[in-house]
């Protein structure tokens, strides 16, 4: 569950301007303000039903302008290789090895591709 809230937030950070105006008022209280279904439901004078349907269906709106145009995974993609290379590096620091150089290479001729 919280896995998948997590992700919702960063596809909201990520598509957030495609959304409807309501769409983007609801996930920006649920998302950013971390707020409850009733807090959201009561601040907007809407049942908690319509905020959890908006919520359900914005999300699986995000997952389909995701799966078309794919950002947020390669983004969340270089994010890992830029945290492996650090790691190389911090290694080839401690230990002058180069066969770290070679792997920030390989890594970074990758992202180039």
């Amino acid at each position: 569950m919280f896995e998948k809230k997590l992700r919702l937030v960063d596809l909201y950070d990520f598509y957030g301007k495609m959304l409807t105006d309501k769409q983007n008022e609801i996930l920006n209280l649920y998302c950013n303000m971390d707020l409850s279904l009733g807090e959201i439901s009561e601040n907007l004078s809407i049942s908690r039903q319509a905020v959890h349907d908006t919520i359900k269906r914005t999300d699986k709106a995000l997952e389909k302008i995701e799966k078309q145009l794919g950002l947020y995974e390669r983004f969340m993609s270089r994010q890992n290789d830029f945290n492996e290379i650090i790691e190389l590096i911090e290694a080839y620091k401690s230990e002058h090895n180069e066969v770290y150089l070679d792997q920030i290479l390989q890594i970074a001729t990758r992202q180039v591709e």
